[in-house]
């Protein structure tokens, strides 16, 4: 791995089996909930969509990856993105990092900032390279 890119991958079903299993099968009831109720098909779909996405952060493993331009978290078919020009605070957490936008805490933090989880069992990047990283891009 080139040193100016720190990339890991964390996979609910390794870390937190037990978490990953009750979201997975509350998201299967409520869309059978979702069907039984026979909507029109697209509004079924989107509602499946919605609880797929809401409880998908549980059950879906998740890449993540710093690099010159900012960084990187890859879940599903959803990849979101911050460049360091757009971020402020970098917060460690038990299980793992929050990218903040906001140089203070802000309710907006929920919505707006980047969380990278950290595997429990092995595969994340060393805390000194990872502090490194961040302390490199002004956080």
């Amino acid at each position: 791995m080139r040193a100016d890119v720190l990339e890991w991958s964390c996979n609910p079903w390794r870390d937190r089996p037990g978490r990953a299993l009750l979201a997975s099968g509350s998201a299967v009831l409520v869309c059978a909930l979702v069907v039984s109720w026979r909507l029109p098909a697209l509004m079924t779909l989107a509602l499946c969509a919605v609880v797929l996405a809401s409880l998908g952060i549980a059950f879906v493993p998740v890449r993540c990856r710093l690099d010159a331009e900012g960084a990187t978290r890859r879940s599903g078919w959803v990849v979101e993105r911050r460049r360091w020009s757009d971020l402020e605070r970098a917060v460690k957490t038990e299980g793992g990092i929050v990218l903040s936008p906001f140089k203070e805490r802000h309710w907006l933090e929920a919505y707006r900032a980047l969380f990278l989880p950290m595997p429990a069992r092995g595969g994340a990047p060393a805390a000194p390279d990872v502090e490194r990283f961040l302390e490199r891009h002004g956080l």
